[in-house]
């Protein structure tokens, strides 16, 4: 088998899905992360396709050392790595459909049939009474998790943080019925965490995300040290070793890979395997294949006892699908796909309707 084509799609000018298809008519579909969405679909098209077409997609660990060897003579991280998940991802979507079974298949034995999961809510503009009837909402519909993203990553320590005071509006309004999550983005210095932290403390928060810069690891261990309080950092890594570097220097307690960053399934298998039985709460913001991919990997898996993120925000993919199925989501948790591949069934010819274009 032979790779013919690479292309990505940039679907309502938002979500990049790389488009890979073969001499045999096996067609895999890949998704990346959202930011920068161009970047990405610039450095699939200019970077990565070159070093893609012939090669045989059964190759898939040789193709991800060729792709992240290019990708490190400008510095494999962000939008390249991010870009190098679509392709990946991809890969992995013709195998599996060619040997005709689902990711869980070839990861190991399926345990769970389904996976709780949490609301995320990525609004930052509500007022704390918003905010608390928002969890209360999700309470209702059975959601037993709700993490909020407070504080402003661009304005450290920003006088407008209405962070403690949205906690307190949500335990006002819930008691202790839900477990409260707090992700600042790296909004505080590590003084102000401490500081924060404390007081999250008194609330019983259930966690407190990335609470300074993702490159102050001194910081971040700071942090760690000073506070009971669970400390969950990992989004931002890439590799394995950026995981060993983030627990030697960092220690967080909780840590969250997420499968759209770290270059697709082939660098995250080996993340999940060398984190073991250490804390993991999966980072997922996405609806689809990254959260398909995750629930595949989750319902192997009987150490994980932390729910996955799922986005609560307003989606177009959701709103308008681009696919001919859906994940079940009910009651807080998701049905695990036992679909060939990760489950989904996408049109391509809307896909490819929905997709802007852009000179590069």
């Amino acid at each position: 088998m032979k790779i013919t084509e690479v292309e990505c799609l940039v679907i309502d000018g938002i979500y990049p899905y790389v488009i890979i298809e073969t001499n045999e008519g096996v067609t895999g579909i890949g998704e990346s992360f959202r930011r920068s969405p161009w970047i990405t679909k610039a450095a699939i098209e200019t970077i990565f396709k070159e070093i893609l077409l012939n090669k045989d997609p059964l190759n898939y660990q040789e193709i991800w050392e060729l792709l992240y060897n290019a990708a490190s003579t400008c510095g494999p991280y962000g939008s390249l790595l991010t870009a190098i998940s679509g392709i990946d991802t991809a890969i992995w979507d013709i195998n599996l459909k060619k040997e005709g079974v689902p990711l869980h298949k070839k990861l190991g034995k399926k345990i769970k049939n389904s996976i709780p999961i949490y609301a995320s809510s990525m609004k930052r503009d509500m007022s704390p009474e918003e905010e608390a009837d928002r969890a209360y909402f999700f309470y209702e519909e059975g959601f037993s998790f709700y993490k909020m993203h407070s504080a402003y990553p661009e304005e450290v320590d920003s006088p407008r943080d209405k962070t403690l005071k949205t906690v307190e509006a949500i335990r006002n309004k819930l008691d202790n019925n839900i477990e409260i999550m707090v992700d600042v983005n790296g909004g505080y210095s590590v003084n102000r965490a401490i500081e924060v932290g404390r007081e999250l403390e008194k609330f019983e928060v259930f966690q407190f995300e990335q609470p300074v810069h993702v490159t102050d690891l001194e910081g971040l261990k700071r942090v760690t040290e000073n506070l009971s309080i669970p400390i969950a950092s990992g989004e931002c890594c890439y590799t394995v070793q950026d995981f060993k570097n983030l627990i030697e220097k960092g220690n967080p307690d909780i840590l969250q890979p997420d499968v759209i960053k770290t270059g697709g399934i082939t660098e995250f298998k080996k993340i999940m395997s060398y984190l073991g039985k250490r804390e993991i709460m999966i980072h997922n913001t996405q609806p689809l294949i990254s959260t398909a991919i995750h629930l595949h990997f989750l319902s192997i898996n009987n150490s994980i006892k932390f729910p996955l993120e799922y986005n609560i925000e307003q989606n177009s993919l959701i709103d308008n699908p681009i696919a001919k199925n859906s994940l079940n989501v009910k009651s807080g948790e998701i049905l695990v796909p036992d679909g060939d591949s990760f489950g989904i069934d996408f049109d391509i010819n809307i896909m490819k309707k929905r997709a802007k274009k852009i000179n590069l």
